[in-house]
Protein backbone atom coordinates (compact mmCIF):
# COMPACT_ATOMS: atom_id res chain seq x y z
CA UNK A 1 0.00 0.00 0.00
CA UNK A 2 1.43 3.38 -1.01
CA UNK A 3 -0.01 6.85 -1.02
CA UNK A 4 -1.41 7.81 -4.44
CA UNK A 5 0.76 10.39 -6.13
CA UNK A 6 3.75 9.63 -3.91
CA UNK A 7 7.15 8.60 -5.18
CA UNK A 8 6.76 5.18 -3.62
CA UNK A 9 3.75 4.01 -5.63
CA UNK A 10 5.99 1.75 -7.72
CA UNK A 11 7.35 0.15 -4.53
CA UNK A 12 3.90 -0.95 -3.35
CA UNK A 13 3.59 -4.54 -2.12
CA UNK A 14 0.08 -5.98 -2.21
CA UNK A 15 -1.20 -6.70 1.27
CA UNK A 16 1.52 -4.76 3.10
CA UNK A 17 1.98 -1.20 4.28
CA UNK A 18 5.51 0.04 3.76
CA UNK A 19 7.28 3.17 4.94
CA UNK A 20 9.71 4.47 2.33
CA UNK A 21 11.51 7.53 1.09
CA UNK A 22 12.64 7.89 -2.50
CA UNK A 23 15.17 10.36 -3.75
CA UNK A 24 17.38 11.51 -6.57
CA UNK A 25 20.77 13.19 -6.35
CA UNK A 26 22.60 14.89 -9.17
CA UNK A 27 26.25 13.87 -9.33
CA UNK A 28 29.19 16.24 -9.14
CA UNK A 29 32.03 16.06 -11.66
CA UNK A 30 35.77 16.31 -10.97
CA UNK A 31 35.62 20.11 -11.27
CA UNK A 32 33.01 20.36 -8.50
CA UNK A 33 30.14 21.24 -10.85
CA UNK A 34 26.94 19.28 -11.32
CA UNK A 35 26.92 16.91 -14.27
CA UNK A 36 24.01 15.18 -16.02
CA UNK A 37 24.38 11.94 -14.09
CA UNK A 38 22.31 10.85 -11.13
CA UNK A 39 21.98 8.54 -8.15
CA UNK A 40 18.48 7.17 -7.46
CA UNK A 41 17.58 5.68 -4.10
CA UNK A 42 14.73 4.16 -2.14
CA UNK A 43 15.03 3.41 1.57
CA UNK A 44 12.34 1.90 3.75
CA UNK A 45 10.99 -0.56 6.27
CA UNK A 46 8.25 -3.17 6.19
CA UNK A 47 5.70 -3.96 7.33
CA UNK A 48 5.02 -0.38 8.40
CA UNK A 49 2.77 -1.43 11.30
CA UNK A 50 5.59 -3.41 12.99
CA UNK A 51 8.83 -3.02 11.02
CA UNK A 52 10.86 -6.21 10.76
CA UNK A 53 13.09 -5.45 7.78
CA UNK A 54 14.93 -2.41 6.45
CA UNK A 55 16.23 -2.08 2.90
CA UNK A 56 18.07 0.57 0.90
CA UNK A 57 18.32 0.36 -2.89
CA UNK A 58 20.85 2.69 -4.54
CA UNK A 59 21.26 2.83 -8.30
CA UNK A 60 24.33 4.69 -9.48
CA UNK A 61 23.91 6.39 -12.87
CA UNK A 62 20.59 4.82 -13.95
CA UNK A 63 20.11 4.38 -17.70
CA UNK A 64 17.20 4.20 -20.17
CA UNK A 65 16.21 7.86 -19.71
CA UNK A 66 14.77 7.44 -16.20
CA UNK A 67 16.67 8.57 -13.14
CA UNK A 68 14.16 9.45 -10.40
CA UNK A 69 14.15 7.20 -7.33
CA UNK A 70 10.40 6.65 -7.58
CA UNK A 71 10.77 5.40 -11.16
CA UNK A 72 14.06 3.50 -10.94
CA UNK A 73 14.83 2.20 -7.46
CA UNK A 74 11.30 1.96 -6.01
CA UNK A 75 10.26 -1.02 -8.19
CA UNK A 76 13.46 -2.84 -7.17
CA UNK A 77 12.68 -2.14 -3.50
CA UNK A 78 9.14 -3.52 -3.93
CA UNK A 79 10.34 -6.67 -5.67
CA UNK A 80 13.03 -7.45 -3.09
CA UNK A 81 11.02 -6.53 0.01
CA UNK A 82 7.92 -8.33 -1.27
CA UNK A 83 9.96 -11.50 -1.71
CA UNK A 84 11.45 -11.17 1.77
CA UNK A 85 8.06 -10.64 3.43
CA UNK A 86 6.50 -13.64 1.67
CA UNK A 87 9.50 -15.93 2.19
CA UNK A 88 9.68 -15.06 5.88
CA UNK A 89 5.89 -15.58 6.22
CA UNK A 90 5.28 -12.11 7.61
CA UNK A 91 1.57 -11.55 8.22
CA UNK A 92 0.12 -8.93 5.83
CA UNK A 93 -0.94 -5.71 7.54
CA UNK A 94 -3.01 -4.14 4.78
CA UNK A 95 -5.28 -6.81 3.34
CA UNK A 96 -8.81 -5.77 2.55
CA UNK A 97 -11.81 -8.11 2.59
CA UNK A 98 -11.45 -10.73 -0.12
CA UNK A 99 -7.71 -10.17 -0.63
CA UNK A 100 -5.38 -13.12 -0.39
CA UNK A 101 -1.65 -13.18 -0.03
CA UNK A 102 0.76 -15.97 -0.84
CA UNK A 103 3.33 -17.32 1.60
CA UNK A 104 6.20 -19.71 0.97
CA UNK A 105 6.56 -22.55 3.46
CA UNK A 106 9.93 -23.99 4.48
CA UNK A 107 9.71 -26.55 1.67
CA UNK A 108 9.45 -23.77 -0.93
CA UNK A 109 5.76 -24.48 -1.64
CA UNK A 110 3.31 -21.60 -2.00
CA UNK A 111 0.33 -21.51 0.36
CA UNK A 112 -2.65 -19.18 0.59
CA UNK A 113 -2.80 -16.41 3.16
CA UNK A 114 -5.73 -14.96 5.06
CA UNK A 115 -8.62 -13.41 3.20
Amino acid sequence: MALPGGGGVKAAIKGYRIAIKTGTAKKVGPDGRYINKYIAYTAGVAPASQPRFALVVVINDPQAGKYYGGAVSAPVFGAIMGGVLRTMNIEPDALTTGDKNEFVNNQGEATGGRS
